[in-house]
């Protein structure tokens, strides 16, 4: 099983019971806080492109983002020509150049005006759908920020917080079996022949799985010529960047592999597998289309390795939907 460690935590502000995150700007100190969240409404983030982490306030796709933005003058007499509050949703592609584009946006304004010492609320409430959940990978990022523009005579201030969004997939919630409760009652089956020296037939129980059910199979060998020296099975994701055509770079990672053979075995014995999904960090629903900037597809890899070092393998995609329930992100933890 592969083992991964979490990356180093992006410093910012700190939260209190609001979601209080403070940030120093010229003149006058920002707080972003975003109503009836502590820290148990927060998540932390795993970002494998930039090999950081960071803590984010969790936000399901249909609900409000609301809260307040503060500000607190370090003297009377701050200044501003206007100031605009913003929820922004961008997405970033990463190929031989970094592309951004924003894909939604929702905004409020405020007047201009002259502050005194005293605390600031800018309250901001905002219902835009948001139809993509947040996502990271390794060439392509979903992002919405909480975005603050302060008009000011010499020069603008922008400061900007990010909050995470979780997408439940309701149709598939409920038309769906959790093959974790029940049996399966039809499989999907995948071949793998070389010549006359093997043919392994390799059976699972369904296509579609939630984020946290297991997968169930078996590998049958029916023809065994070949000094195997051990057999893997794992999780693959691919990462397409681009509208969807041939020519789309795509991005392979093995998110998760565990070793179901040692050796060479004889014909007709049957390998049972059983892979439970919970345990595979950083795991995601497929997105076959967002906003035809990139695509994430999931595949079951199967790996045979002879003794020689020669590597046969099968790729057949999966499925993968976020089921009612599984708001938080896979193996993400839960700030202290």
């Amino acid at each position: 099983m592969l083992k991964q460690e979490r990356p180093p935590e992006k410093e910012k502000g700190s939260t209190g019971f609001f979601g209080k995150l403070l940030k120093k700007v010229d003149g006058c100190d920002l707080e972003f806080e975003f109503a009836g969240r502590d820290s148990s409404k927060q998540v932390v983030i795993d970002d494998p492109y930039d090999r950081t982490s960071e803590k984010m306030h969790l936000f399901a796709h249909d609900e409000p983002v609301q809260g307040n933005v503060v500000l607190r003058p370090k003297s009377s007499g701050f200044k501003h020509l206007g100031i605009l509050v913003e929820l922004v949703g961008v997405i970033t592609t990463l190929s031989d150049r970094e592309d951004k584009l924003v894909f939604m946006r929702q905004e409020k304004r405020f007047e201009p005006d002259t502050l005194g010492s005293a605390p600031t609320y800018l309250d901001f409430q905002f219902t835009a759908p948001k139809e993509y959940e947040s996502y990271r990978g390794i060439n392509a990022k979903v992002s919405y920020l909480i975005q603050i523009t302060i008009n000011r005579p010499v020069k603008n201030v922008v400061e900007k917080e990010e909050i995470w969004v979780s997408k439940i997939d309701t149709r598939l919630s409920e038309v769906q079996p959790d093959a974790s409760l029940t049996e399966a009652t039809s499989s999907v089956a995948m071949d793998v022949g070389v010549d006359n020296v093997l043919h392994i037939e390799f059976k699972y129980d369904k296509k579609i799985f939630h984020l946290e059910e297991r997968i169930l199979g078996m590998v049958t060998f029916k023809v065994m010529s070949l000094d195997l020296q051990y057999g893997e099975v794992g999780i693959v994701r691919k990462e397409f960047i681009g509208s969807g055509k041939p020519t789309d770079a795509v991005e392979t990672e093995t998110l998760q592999k565990f070793e179901i053979m040692d050796g060479t075995p004889i014909v007709g014995e049957v390998v049972p597998i059983r892979l439970y999904l919970k345990s595979i960090p950083r795991l995601t629903p497929s997105y076959p289309n967002v906003h035809n900037c990139f695509r994430v597809l999931y595949f079951i890899n199967l790996v045979l390795v002879t003794g020689e070092g020669k590597r046969y393998f099968k790729q057949q995609e999966v499925t993968l939907y976020r089921r009612t329930g599984q708001e938080r992100p896979a193996n993400m933890q839960t700030p202290v």
